[in-house]
């Protein structure tokens, strides 16, 4: 910059017309040189050392900001900042912008070191439960929230390998709690299962011992709960206790369910009813009483079943006592019929005729031998087809067997299952009519098929029927519970209302929507339950419905309003952001106070933001206009900084002086820039300025220097004049007189020396011509006065090098330290500061002997005074 400066400044020109040439070329060199250090700065190494003397030495901002991207480390970034703080205001903002985020790691990098570490700590606690993980994961989550990308990757993988450490033992907790629970309840089944063989059951409980010692040597047996693992053991134990007493009770079911099997195989025929219940009372008890209740219903279905028979041997042929005629008939009538229903293969009905002929004596029948031989005839065909009945029969309902027992395994659904187990039972009461009757253990078969296919069909209608008393109870709680709101609601409301105070709704719109959502989601009851339970719960309710309505009237308004209060808003208003911001922060304030229904809401907060959005369009549109003003303003007061930048050739500081004020002027006058821009021109004009001023005291300086060339010789030929007279008084006294007059030579010398500047011209011309006065008129008097003058010339030398910051001579050190002091008191005690003109006239109007080491310090002073600036 100074290179810059003096390479500017050094050039002097004389003419304006012959130096605007010369402008345009220092502006095109200056504009090459800008782009050369920019290129050099892009093409610079990595060697920090080299972009830091780059950035020393540059005197381009855009150059000295492009190197200094190339900094990283901190020592070179403190470096750079502390040069660059009262220099290069960007590249000192990038130094400590950088400087911060490095500071900013070091933190993350600490604290994700500790998490790291407890992570670790956590890994080897024997006793790791879910919320020390929880509370990890929250820390680390604060921790990283913002700062995900800054985090050392080193450090994230040992974290993230340690919490997948953790995560695995949770896993494996879990998994262990989940396996002894399970073990435990099917420990606990283990008791009461009758299917189980006595072997199968050792095997069983070897098995939990196993597992039971396997969890004891488990690391993460600290996670199960307390006593499980005690109650587990105590359980296994006293099972195995038992093992002998189920043994024995397997062993008295299996006999009893062996004598059973064999029982319901034998021919009802030949049992009897006291023997069956002897030797079932022989059988060894069963202790299992649900156990005992099914074996002993199958025993009375064997004593019912035993029962039928015998009723049905007794009653089969029963004896008739018909006269010969009532007999004749008889027998040719249900001939008729059995020949019908053989002709037309109703087999049940030929049965039936069938019997009823056989309770008929044959021997002593008056019939004659083609009715006898027809009756022989039809039996041998209703054997046949009693034969081809019984086949078809067989087949179909082994198939409807087949089907039954497969049903279960096709997952119909609950209505579809229970019509086909329905229509099942007809097709198989259908084929009794047809086929004959089934065995009973086809019965049995057919029948419990049926049963198993509609026991999910059982346990839906009981699960059905336990669904609606509880939906009832539910819904009686539900209306109890909003009967006692509704009581304290109207109650708050009045004391609210009372107070004059605002009510909070929010409880109350909360409190309804979810008790409607619960009714709504309630589920089945019975149709006259849920007249009732809807009418009960309408009633309940209503007060608090007609109060919401009621309010929620008066919300629409409020929200009506505030979408009215956007639309009044005038979008070229200054402050119109504000206002809409307000108005916004109004209906947030509605909105959480008392939210609307869903759809309402919607509808409004639809209308509200369309009119805010025509606002801010409106605002945006101001915006995009003062956007296009503050470009124009920029290119205003880019003109004004090329023309300040381009003053610097101008040789005459007044015109300077003038132009800057009025450029100055005109700065004021236009508008803001964009805000991007803002600094960057603010930064151009002080450069611009700063260019100026310093041409302006350049010349300045050049100027005065030029008019001060003569006033070392003036005032040297002044002080010679008075040494002079000095002299001249001294020879008087000594009775030597001069005769010879110097006056004419001493003011020719005076007239051929430059004239000063005005003021200082007056003083010192005045001082010089009446010392040549003096010394034309032999004035004793002035040379005395001139010898007097010395001490008070030498102390205004001393006062004004004091206050101007001048070295002294060192032998007045002593005394410019009393001066020092005295001044500092004067200036306590509120003395005037003198202006440089008055310090100038002191030195100089005062006429005193002065020796050449007083004529060059005050020689140093008038030029000190005299410095522009």
């Amino acid at each position: 910059m100074l290179n810059f400066l003096s390479h500017i400044f050094g050039k002097k020109h004389p003419d304006d017309k012959a130096t605007q040439p010369e402008r345009k070329k220092d502006a095109s060199v200056s504009q090459d040189a800008k782009l050369e250090a920019l290129k050099v700065a892009e093409q610079l190494p990595d060697d920090e050392s080299v972009v830091v003397d780059f950035v020393m030495r540059c005197r381009f901002a855009d150059a000295r900001y492009v190197a200094a991207q190339k900094i990283h480390s901190r020592q070179v970034l403190e470096q750079v900042r502390s040069a660059m703080q009262k220099t290069d205001r960007r590249v000192y903002r990038l130094m400590q912008v950088r400087l911060n985020e490095m500071t900013r790691s070091d933190v993350l990098a600490t604290r994700v070191g500790l998490l790291v570490g407890k992570a670790s700590a956590l890994a080897e606690e024997p006793a790791l439960t879910p919320n020390l993980v929880a509370e990890l994961d929250r820390e680390w989550q604060t921790v990283t929230e913002n700062d995900a990308d800054r985090l050392p990757f080193g450090l994230k993988s040992r974290f993230e390998s340690l919490r997948a450490q953790l995560e695995s033992r949770l896993s494996a907790q879990l998994v262990l709690q989940r396996e002894v629970k399970t073990a435990y309840a099917e420990l606990s089944e283990l008791d009461g299962n009758p299917v189980m063989t006595p072997s199968e059951r050792s095997a069983r409980l070897q098995d939990f011992a196993g597992k039971l010692k396997e969890w004891k040597t488990s690391p993460e047996q600290f996670s199960l709960p307390r006593q499980l693992l005690a109650d587990f053991e105590t359980k296994l134990t006293a099972l195995a206790d038992l093992s002998e007493h189920f043994r024995k009770e397997y062993e008295a079911q299996e006999l009893r369910m062996k004598w059973l099997h064999e029982t319901e195989q034998s021919d009802f025929s030949r049992l009897d009813e006291s023997e069956l219940k002897k030797q079932w009372a022989e059988l060894p008890a069963v202790r299992n009483k649900e156990r005992l209740a099914e074996l002993d219903e199958r025993f009375h279905a064997i004593l019912v079943q035993l029962a039928v028979v015998e009723s049905s041997i007794i009653d089969s042929f029963p004896k008739l006592e018909l006269s010969p005629s009532e007999a004749k008939e008889y027998f040719g009538k249900h001939l008729g019929a059995l020949r019908q229903a053989v002709e037309s293969g109703a087999v049940q009905d030929a049965v039936i005729h069938d019997d009823a002929l056989r309770q008929l004596e044959t021997d002593v029948l008056d019939a004659g031998d083609e009715q006898l031989v027809q009756l022989e005839h039809f039996r041998a065909e209703l054997r046949r087809l009693q034969g081809w009945a019984k086949w078809s029969g067989q087949l179909s309902r082994e198939k409807l067997i087949r089907f039954m027992q497969e049903l279960p395994e096709q997952e119909l659904e609950i209505g579809m299952l229970a019509e086909t187990v329905v229509q099942a039972r007809e097709q198989w009461k259908s084929l009794n009519a047809v086929s004959g009757m089934a065995t009973r253990e086809q019965w049995t078969q057919f029948d419990d098929a049926c049963n198993r296919a509609y026991e999910p069909v059982l346990e839906h209608a009981r699960k059905q029927a336990s669904e609606r008393e509880k939906n009832i109870i539910r819904a009686e709680s539900i209306i109890e519970n909003v009967r006692a709101f509704a009581h304290h609601f109207e109650s708050d409301l009045a004391d609210v209302t009372a107070r004059h105070e605002q009510f909070d709704w929010k409880p109350v719109i909360s409190f309804y929507r979810q008790t409607m959502q619960l009714w709504r989601q309630l589920g089945m009851v019975g149709r006259k339950e849920k007249k009732r339970l809807d009418e009960t719960f309408s009633s309940v309710i209503q007060p608090v419905r007609e109060k919401l309505y009621a309010q929620t009237q008066l919300e629409i308004g409020r929200r009506q309003q505030l979408i009215e209060e956007v639309e009044r808003i005038d979008p070229a208003h200054k402050d119109v952001g504000r206002m809409l911001h307000a108005v916004q922060d109004k209906w947030q304030i509605c909105a959480r106070a008392f939210p609307l229904d869903n759809r309402e809401d919607k509808k409004l907060w639809a209308r509200f933001r369309e009119v805010c959005e025509r606002v801010h369009a409106c605002r945006v549109e101001k915006n995009r206009i003062n956007d296009l003003e503050r470009q124009q303003h920029l290119r205003q007061k880019e003109k004004i900084c090329a023309e300040l930048e381009s003053m610097n050739a101008c040789d005459k500081p007044g015109e300077i002086e003038h132009r800057l004020e009025e450029l100055l002027n005109q700065w004021k006058n236009v508008g803001h820039v964009p805000r991007d821009a803002a600094s960057e021109i603010q930064n151009r004009l002080d450069d611009a300025v700063a260019l100026c001023r310093n041409r302006i005291r350049q010349l300045k300086s050049e100027r005065m220097s030029e008019l001060l060339k003569g006033f070392h010789d003036k005032f040297v030929l002044c002080c010679s004049l008075e040494k002079r007279i000095a002299d001249f008084c001294v020879e008087t006294e000594n009775g030597l007189i001069d005769t010879v007059s110097e006056d004419e030579e001493f003011e020719t010398a005076w007239k051929s020396l430059p004239a000063l500047p005005e003021k200082m011209e007056s003083v010192l011309s005045r001082r010089f011509y009446n010392g040549l006065k003096a010394m034309a008129g032999r004035n004793l008097a002035y040379g005395k006065r001139l010898l007097e003058n010395v001490s008070s010339m030498k102390e205004n030398i001393l006062r004004f090098e004091i206050l101007y910051g001048l070295e002294s001579p060192d032998y007045l050190e002593n005394e410019r330290l009393k001066k020092q002091m005295e001044m500092l008191q004067e200036a306590l005690g509120g003395s005037e500061t003198l202006k440089p003109v008055d310090v100038s006239r002191q030195l100089l109007e005062l006429p005193a002997l002065a020796d050449g080491e007083d004529i060059d310090r005050i020689n140093r002073l008038i030029m000190k005074l005299n410095e522009p600036g």
